[in-house]
């Protein structure tokens, strides 16, 4: 001790032996510290007193002297209370035994001062007690981490008490009497005495549990605890463990707990229960309880076609409709983006799981039971649809059951809040009671014909099963001979059982309700599969059966699978056909392992025989991999590899089957499958095709370019971007979920990382395609081998061929007369024949019709070349230096017969969906030939000249969707022309061809699709009576979307086949915030300013105003939300957050001031929930959604920190004065105020991303509007480096 407090200390103990009061005290001890030049309060003060209280304890009159000196300086702050009382926990709980006056004269100094921390902040030596404190508790976790921040100190401090009162009231009650802590006991004490001091200790352990409950109680400290529970939780798991042990000693006859223990933890049970309330609530604004989840809702489910009230649930319904377009790349598993939305919708609606499950489950039913075949035509993706419902779904509800019962917590749950959330199985019960409602939807559970046999054999299973009993609950029932009538339902539940979601006692449940409806048996049919099991080889007739017969169980698809890679060579290639068939698109129940399989053979095993040359491997398996791609080439064969997220491995798999057959010539065959020869041009071409249809080849070359923000709109538009994610997904857990089916089967893992640069050949092609795009083929370099080949192919396309001749006229041609050259050096000089072909026409040297016939030779000779036909021909019409040619029928086929009524039909179908549009001039109707760029019409001629067989269905498929994008590059009517001559050609598609053109117009028509935006809103909000029928006017999903007794040209489906055509899409995000703004305005007058601030009176007629109104709210940010998502992804959030917000408010686009005050404040909340909705569907609200996630290159997590970071700091500027906000302050604070108080409630993840200064910005900004609490909470959710932050302003 320094001299100088030497002298502090003697004036402390001269007025202790004589007895002076505590002013006198006082006065002598404020005295000698000012003589020092110290002010007060004193940091070195407190230990002095300290010292002196514990040299007095054993001296009666002084202890109380002594005590009466320390509540003296407290009360006249000459010291800390936070260190006074830090230094009396740290010396005297531990002694509480020895000396239990002691200890209750400072659980009375602590009752009274604990309350008075806020001081400590205003004080100049606040550092230092900080410092002091830290280290006579040692709270820091090292001497190298000491605490610096006031407010966290507090914390620490605060929690330490608490927790050190729970274990020294533990302590005191487990042990048995005589023997508490070996000194309960002295020698030569009297009897009455020591009864005395165990009264005294049993009434100091009441003392300090309700001390406790005081605290907890107290708003400051109850919110210094709230701080310390989600900052610190593993010392808080420890604190509630100790207070569970605590309570169990009320049952312990041994224990020394009081009789009045139960009624003392009751309080301290209730103190908690009250004080440490997990979510911030609203105590003033209706509106904002309206929108968090901590109002209750009861949500109708309205009718089985998704119409009225069931809009609560629209993401569901508009993101499985968009994944069935198959138009956009699935950069993870589907099953894996539904588990992280239901998440989202579970956290911004607070739906309990029943509810949530029950609405994914309806909208799915609604997705198959939608009528889709009049603009799906050709590919009505009936199995796409049911592998949605019957796979997709139920994996993705295993997600979020695993989740939970492995203990990873909900964010919105982060702390432990939320006790019932945490409830092991809930989750998985909720699954059951949903799947038992479901039986309500009678409507919705007809089964489509294709799963007529399927929904019967479940039937039949759950029949023989309730007639076995329970005794046979591991009895096989498949084949039991018992015919039934199933339903949707069946499937549904046998989906789920197959993947451990419920067991067998389900089918109790099923089979009683009353739809189970047994017919006579007929004849047992053996399952083809199980002659496969036993051993049957694979002729002919089994082949059949099996590629038409699902797979039902994970042995089936291994045994296939290895007959496939390893099995005799006359059936390796059969079973590859059966495995990508029926198999694929149809094993429900084992379907990702289908699709796992069916990926993994296109890369076959390197085997010792092919002496590790991967090349000579390959064309061994020639016949396999061709029968395996040719199973996969068809729409729901891709559509259900796109669902699961398989694209990216499977083009990494495809990349050298392109460079292995492309290197080989067509000179002889390079094998024999089922008595055909196989050419590599044959392989080459159903590899190379499918590989280009996986990353949208089709699209225009305009769309790569970079449109607004720098957003790459066409970012999955690029062969590298594939392999890059295929190479960032190596690490997924994602692909391990496979073993929850239980397959013991694991093929040899491809974990390379894959680049083109190991495929030199087709490396090449790909560069030469983009300079192609990039420029014109005139401006390559000429005079190369290349050309050489342009030449043979030239002369094979435009030369009579002498039929009469059977053998080659050269060497260098086959018996057909076509040159013998590998599919590389052809598609290499396909351009330039292309260029050739095309000015030799413009310029009348070559016939139309020879040209179109010429490129149905190069066609024929390797259907490869489409790709670059397509390319080729989508780039020049874009560049648009071509002449136009006149379609007249007799140079160019003529659309004139029915282009009148195709034109027609279009319109009605856009006035159906509420737009309405003027057609320009020259649209060359009736008998006026019309004319559009000659590449065109060269591809339109050669599009039409194909068969409705399989190999033309395989050039179309390629070669449809370029034709629907080419022809935006051309006048606003060539989708009508090709549309027309498509309809001449193939009369049963008439009705897709004509939706196919009524999409176009969006294209070309920013007016157009705005008025379709506008008619979705309409139609789904019910505010439009223009649009007609009854059934649109209640509104919902069915009007949005269309259901069987709908039109389904409804203006959402006319949506969603249009958005993703469009070359900007960067202004739906301006469009789609005004139309929720709109929306919500009109019902400014329907709600007054004060039932909004909760001024108004508790009338039922004012709640019911007032709940409509929310609803329709919360109706119009959904809707604009799913819409915003599915047409961007996070490409439209981010630009969203960072332009279209920002500029509403500083530009002052919203609502001027003659909308009324009701208005403005439902118009920010609306705003507010869109907003917050957008980003978490986009960006998940936890920190792990689908971990590697990219959008553009940029992990998913990464642009949520940097773009919600941005936006917070716009609205910390606004809130601080540093930007100036033109609109309504109404609006801009309703705005504000409801976004952080959703995100405080449903995305307290998002909150830990964000910058302590951007927090303390936040909320200063909200204590000067009045808003303490919302300020406080927003802090509390920050982290650990808020805590300092969060504790001074609870503590005011």
């Amino acid at each position: 001790m320094q001299s100088s407090w030497k002298a502090v200390l003697e004036v402390t103990k001269t007025a202790l032996a004589q007895n002076d009061p505590p002013l006198v005290w006082g006065a002598d001890v404020a005295t000698c510290i000012h003589e020092q030049g110290t002010g007060l309060p004193s940091v070195e003060l407190s230990p002095i007193l300290l010292r002196c209280l514990l040299r007095g304890a054993s001296n009666g009159p002084n202890f109380a002297t002594m005590w009466s000196y320390i509540q003296h300086a407290l009360s006249c702050h000459m010291v800390s209370a936070l260190h006074m009382i830090a230094l009396l926990t740290s010396r005297i709980i531990p002694t509480r035994q020895q000396q239990p006056e002691m200890y209750k004269v400072y659980l009375d100094l602590t009752g009274t001062y604990v309350f008075s921390f806020s001081s400590t902040k205003l004080m100049p030596c606040r550092d230092r007690v900080v410092k002091a404190v830290d280290e006579s508790l040692q709270l820091s976790k090292s001497p190298e981490a000491p605490i610096t921040e006031v407010g966290v100190v507090i914390v620490h401090f605060l929690f330490t008490l608490v927790a050190r009162l729970a274990e020294a009231v533990y302590e005191d009650w487990k042990s048995n009497k005589g023997v508490m802590h070996g000194q309960m006991m002295h020698p030569g004490h009297e009897e009455k005495g020591e009864m005395g001091i165990e009264q005294l200790k049993r009434t100091n352990s009441l003392a300090a549990v309700h001390l406790m409950a005081r605290i907890m109680h107290n708003k400051r400290t109850a919110g210094i605890l709230r701080i310390a529970r989600r900052n610190l939780q593993d010392q808080w798991a420890l604190f509630v463990q100790r207070l569970q042990m605590v309570e169990s000693l009320t049952n312990d006859p041994s224990s020394m707990a009081p009789k009045e223990t139960v009624e003392a933890l009751g309080l301290l049970a209730n103190a908690i229960q009250q004080g440490l309330r997990p979510e911030w609530r609203p105590s003033q604004l209706p509106v904002i309880r309206s929108l968090l989840p901590t109002h209750s809702r009861s949500w109708s489910f309205g009718n089985a076609g998704g119409l009225g009230q069931s809009s609560l649930w629209l993401p569901f319904d508009i993101y499985m409709e968009a994944a069935m377009e198959g138009r956009r790349l699935s950069t993870s598993s589907n099953s894996e983006i539904l588990a992280d939305a239901m998440k989202a919708m579970q956290s911004v609606h607070a739906a309990n799981w029943v509810d949530l499950f029950l609405g994914l489950w309806t909208a799915a039913l609604r997705l198959v039971k939608r009528d889709r075949e009049s603009f799906e035509g050709p590919n009505p993706h009936v199995e796409s649809r049911l592998c949605m419902l019957l796979s997709i779904l139920p994996i993705a509800s295993g997600i979020v059951i695993e989740e939970e019962e492995k203990g990873q917590l909900h964010p919105e749950n982060i702390s432990g809040d939320d006790k019932e959330r945490k409830v092991v199985g809930g989750r998985r019960a909720a699954l059951e009671t949903c799947l038992k409602v479901l039986g309500q939807f009678e409507s919705l559970l007809i089964p489509p014909a294709v799963a007529v046999t399927a929904a019967n054999q479940v039937a039949a299973k759950v029949a023989a099963f309730l007639s076995s009993g329970v005794q046979n609950l591991a009895a096989d029932v498949s084949n039991s001979g018992k015919s039934a009538v199933g339903n949707m339902r069946h499937l549904i539940v046998d989906a789920c059982i197959a993947r451990g979601l419920m067991d067998k006692t389900a089918y109790f449940w099923l089979g009683s309700g009353g739809s189970l409806t047994n017919v006579p048996a007929s004849p047992s049919q053996p399952s083809p599969w199980s002659a496969f099991m036993e051993g049957a080889p694979l002729t002919g007739s089994l082949r059949a059966a099996l590629m038409s017969s699902p797979a039902g169980s994970v042995a089936e698809l291994e045994k296939v699978y290895k007959t496939a890679i390893l099995g005799p060579e006359e059936e390796r290639a059969a079973a590859a056909s059966i495995l990508c068939g029926a198999s694929l698109v149809r094993s429900w129940t084992v379907q990702e392992l289908a699709v796992h399989f069916a990926v993994q053979l296109l890369s076959p095993p390197v085997g010792d025989n092919w002496g590790g040359n991967s090349g000579n491997a390959l064309i061994g398996h020639a016949p396999m991999l061709y029968a395996a791609l040719q199973g996969m080439n068809n729409a729901d064969a891709l559509n259900v590899l796109s669902l699961f997220g398989m694209f990216p491995e499977m083009a990494a798999s495809l990349l050298p089957i392109c460079e292995v057959f492309g290197s080989i010539t067509n000179a002889k065959p390079v094998a024999t499958s089922n008595g055909e020869e196989l050419s590599a041009h044959m392989v080459f071409t159903v590899a190379f095709l499918q590989l280009v249809k996986l990353w949208k080849f089709h699209r225009p070359p305009l769309e790569h370019c970079l449109l607004g923000s720098g957003a790459g709109l066409g970012a999955d538009l690029s062969l590298e971007y594939l392999l890059q994610l295929r190479n960032m997904q190596l690490a997924s857990p994602a692909k391990q979920r496979m073993q929850v089916l239980g397959s013991t089967y694991t093929s040899p893992p491809n974990s390379a990382v894959i680049t083109l640069d190991s495929f030199p050949r087709l490396r090449i092609w790909y560069m030469q395609h983009q300079a192609c795009i990039s420029s014109t083929v005139t401006g390559l370099v000429r005079n190369n081998p290349v050309h050489s080949v342009g030449d043979r192919l030239l002369a094979m396309m435009f030369k009579k061929v002498n039929k009469s001749s059977s053998a080659p006229s050269t060497p260098n041609e086959d018996v057909a007369g076509r040159p013998v050259l590998c599919a590389w050096d052809i598609i290499a000089a396909a351009p330039i024949v292309l260029e050739y072909a095309l000015t030799a026409c413009s310029h009348g040297t070559l016939p139309p019709r020879d040209l179109t016939t010429g490129l149905r030779d190069l066609v024929d000779y390797l259907p490869a070349t489409i790709a670059t036909i397509v390319s080729y021909c989508s780039a020049e019409c874009t560049r648009g230096l071509w002449k136009y040619a006149s379609m007249n029928g007799q140079d160019w086929p003529s659309p004139a017969a029915n282009l009148l009524s195709i034109q027609g039909e279009v319109k009605d179908i856009l006035a159906a969906a509420g737009v309405h549009t003027s057609s320009p001039s020259g649209t060359g109707g009736g008998n006026a030939p019309v004319s559009i760029p000659l590449p065109l019409a060269a591809l339109i001629g050669l599009t039409i000249t194909f068969k409705l067989d399989k190999f033309g269905d395989t050039v179309l498929s390629v070669a449809g969707p370029a034709l629907e994008s080419c022809s935006g590059a051309g006048p606003w009517f060539s989708m009508q022309v090709v549309a027309a001559l498509w309809a001449q050609k193939v009369k049963r598609w008439h009705d897709y061809i004509v939706f196919a053109g009524s999409c176009h117009i969006f294209k070309q028509s920013k007016p157009a699709l705005l008025q379709l935006l506008k008619s979705c809103f309409a139609v789904t909000l019910s505010t439009s009576g223009a649009l007609g029928s009854k059934l649109q006017s209640h509104g919902g999903v069915g009007a949005l979307l269309g259901h069987a007794a709908c039109s389904p040209y409804a203006p959402g489906i006319l949506y969603l086949r249009s958005y993703s055509t469009l070359h900007d899409i960067m202004f739906l995000s301006d469009e789609t915030l005004v139309l929720v703004a709109e929306a919500v305005g009109e019902l400014g007058g329907h709600v007054t300013e004060g039932e909004l601030l909760g001024h108004a009176n508790r009338l039922r007629c004012v709640q019911g105003s007032m709940s409509t109104s929310m609803s329709r709210v919360i109706q119009a940010s959904s809707l604009g939300a799913s819409l915003l998502y599915v047409s961007g992804g996070t490409t439209l959030v981010t630009k969203l957050f960072t332009e279209s917000i920002p500029t509403w408010f500083l530009a002052n686009s919203g609502s001027k001031g003659s909308q009324a005050p009701g208005g403005l404040i439902l118009e920010g909340y609306a705003i507010a929930h869109f907003a917050l909705l957008s980003g978490a569907l986009a960006w998940g609200v936890s920190g792990s959604n689908a971990g590697l996630s990219v959008d553009s290159g940029v992990p998913v997590l990464m642009r949520r920190h940097h773009v919600l970071g941005s936006h917070m700091e716009f609205l910390a500027s606004g809130l601080g004065g540093d930007l100036a906000v033109s609109c309504e302050q109404t609006l801009w604070r309703s705005y504000v105020v409801g976004f952080l108080a959703l995100m405080v409630t449903c995305t307290p993840t998002w909150i830990l991303e964000l910058k302590i200064e951007t927090l303390r910005k936040l909320a200063t900004g909200l204590r000067f509007w009045h808003e303490h609490d919302l300020a406080v909470a927003l802090l509390e959710r920050g982290g650990p480096s808020a805590m300092g932050a969060a504790a001074e302003l609870t503590l005011g």
